[in-house]
């Protein structure tokens, strides 16, 4: 009998504790440390800079007097890049 005293007085306490639990308001701590966990996006690309691409002699440095070419205007870059060879190309024919 007083096993079975005690198995009552067990399960009284355990539901008393898990009532407690129960009725205590759940922080949402661990979806703001889950969003804080998420890797951060990488930094974006540096702009395009034709001084860095290939054609830069070292005595001159990028040669471009009239400033057609600018700092993060690649399409520009590769349609003059490519007008130039096409020219110089045609010029050798003749």
């Amino acid at each position: 009998m007083a096993v079975a005293a005690l198995g009552r007085a067990g399960n009284q306490r355990s539901r008393s504790v898990a009532g407690k639990a129960a009725a205590q308001p759940v922080e949402k701590v661990a979806v703001e440390d889950a969003a804080e966990a998420e890797p951060e996006a990488p930094p974006p690309p540096p702009p395009f800079d034709p001084a860095n691409e290939v054609g830069v002699t070292a005595p001159l440095g990028f040669f471009d007097p009239l400033g057609f070419s600018k700092v993060g205007d690649e399409e520009g870059f590769r349609n003059l890049r490519l007008a130039e060879i096409k020219h110089a190309r045609v010029a050798m024919m003749a």
